[in-house]
Formats: C-alpha cells, structure tokens, sequence
C-alpha cells in the first residue's frame, strides 16, 4: 500500500489538497486519524467515498489488487504484446528449506545474465528492491527477503531513462523522470559523511552498504571531487531519488504505451513505471517495469514549485473524477 507521508508532522499531502477541493465544493471530508491516512469525504445528498492513503474509490479492487503483484502484472502485459523485463517467480518457501537457491533460479541468472534485480513480489516505493551482480549475492538477496516477504521475483537489469507517467481514464496527466540517489565526492568527504548530509536519503537502509558492495565501495571510502556515487539501485523519490517534470515532452508512443499498460490492467488511474534503454536500436522499445494503482506524489510535491503545481493539478483531476464520474 501506499500512503502520503505527513507535511511538518501535520496531516498528509493528499488529505490537505483533499479538504482544499472539497472545501470549494461544499463536500465535508472526516480524517479517520490525526494525520489524514484514511477517512472519508460526503456530498451534500450524503453520499460517501472512502480512502486510505492514496487508494480512493477509483479503480475495480481486483485490477488494483493484481497491480500490486509484480508477477501477474508482468504475466498479463506480456499476454497484451507489452514489453517487460524477463522474470522469474521465487516463493519465499523455496528459499527458506536451503542454504543454495532452487536450481530454476540459478538457471534464470545464468540465461539471463547479471546484473539482475530481486525484488518483493508486492510492494510499492522500491522498499527491498535490490541489484545483484553475482551468484553470491543474489543467494544473499534472496535470503534476507523471504525473512520478510513471501515471494520475490528476480529480474533483469534494463539500462535506461527511469519514468513515471500517471494516467486516468486513458489521458496523460504527469510525466516525470526519476533518478537514483547519489552523493558527489568532494575529496575530503566520506561516503557515510556524504550520506548523512544527504536531505532525503534514510542512513539506516541496510541496501545501501549492499549497494555500495556492488561498486567495491564502503560507507567508509572517499570518492574523489566530483565523482558520482549511486546508493540505491531504485530511483523512487520515497527512497531519495530525484525527479524532473517531462509531460510536456513525452513521446507519443510512451503516451500510448502508458494508457495501454492501464487499460490492459483494468485500471482507470495509474501510475506507470517505464524504462526507455540508453541503448536505442531499430528493436529496442521502451518497457512496463511495473503498474502502481496507488501511486504517491507527496515526494514529487516537495521537489520545487514545479512538481508542487503538477502534483496539484493532477489531484484537482483526480477529485474531478472521483466524485463527478
């Protein structure tokens, strides 16, 4: 599930534009908690609609609860001809009962090659998403999440513009470009000192010693002045990553693959997670990594007056729709 973080320790994002909307339309909204994660919101007639964080009564519980399983999504955009990443299902029970993962996983990573990404099977904001790049370490990947989680999915690694592009009822509201998060060497700087003065990235995410691993780094280590160091291997702006507003110049066949992807899903709002290869060849497409039916925007709020006025507008839909379908 996903949920709007609180703005100041106050109530969320989305419940504040939510009672702005409302308030300018004589509808009454009721918090179901200090903060705004649930509640409800009553016309005049009394009419209701119910949310929890950013799950509003817009799309069939079915579709949505399908988007929220990685392994169904990518089984039922490939049956519609949409490009995904190669994956492979991995119950956490598998892992449990052997120090060695299942002989179909290890052939998995030896067709399709490393680097590879481990990931829940449900979940939202990149949480546990991690990168492997040998056997060794996806064991280790594959062993600290069905600690916590009942199925995994590894995948391929696909080189690319990392975008989301929300979608409601087949119309593009936002387009957005997201990057990893990363620290700049100064020369003097640790990367734990770096981290630490990084104002959106959690120090306590075990991934990123992991991370780090995977590029023969340490917390300890000092890059050089200017070089560049990635500390995820997701870009979710919940994680730290950054992100810059495309809408304006997203190409039209992302434009059509991001209301396909929702419409062969059965979603009227979503958001779609694509990946458009660096590598651009006459057979290269870009690729649905995954369809999120509740996506966050708090994040993307707080990055500049920009996103704060697209984060707005695309509620201000949202809310149309919602209550005036």
């Amino acid at each position: 599930m996903t949920s709007e973080k609180t703005a100041s320790g106050g109530r969320s994002v989305v419940f504040q534009l939510l009672e702005a909307f409302c308030a300018g339309k004589g509808y009454r909204v009721t918090a179901g908690d200090p903060h705004g994660h649930a509640g409800h919101v009553e016309s005049p007639t009394g009419k209701r609609w119910f949310f929890k964080g950013t799950r509003f009564d817009l799309n069939p519980y079915g579709a949505a609860e399908i988007a929220n399983d990685k392994a169904y999504t990518c089984r039922f955009l490939k049956d519609a001809g949409i490009a995904v990443p190669a994956s492979h299902f991995v119950p956490a029970t598998s892992i449990r009962s052997g120090k060695r993962p299942p002989e179909d996983v290890l052939d998995f990573a030896e067709e399709t090659e490393f680097p590879l990404f481990v990931k829940p099977n449900e979940g939202q904001e990149g949480r546990d998403v991690m990168r492997v790049d040998t056997y060794h370490s996806l064991q280790n990947a594959l062993h600290l999440q069905a600690k916590r989680h009942e199925a995994m999915l590894v995948q391929e690694e696909i080189r690319g513009l990392d975008l989301r592009v929300l979608v409601l009822d087949g119309e593009v509201l936002c387009a957005f470009e997201r990057r990893a998060p990363e620290v700049t060497g100064d020369g003097v700087s640790s990367l734990a000192e770096l981290v630490d003065a990084h104002p959106s990235i959690d120090p306590s995410d075990g991934r990123i010693d992991f991370e780090l691993s995977q590029q023969a780094l340490m917390l300890e280590s000092v890059p050089v002045a200017g070089q560049t160091v990635t500390l995820l291997p997701v870009s979710n702006l919940s994680s730290g990553g950054s992100a810059r507003i495309i809408t304006a110049s997203l190409a039209p066949d992302l434009h059509a693959l991001a209301r396909l992807a929702t419409k062969t899903l059965g979603l009227r709002y979503a958001g779609i997670d694509l990946i458009v290869p660096f590598e651009q060849r006459p057979d290269t497409t870009a690729v649905v990594l995954e369809v999120n039916a509740a996506p966050g925007l708090s994040n993307l709020y707080r990055q500049g007056w920009e996103e704060t006025a697209a984060v707005k507008q695309v509620y201000e839909t949202l809310f149309e729709a919602m209550f005036w379908p």
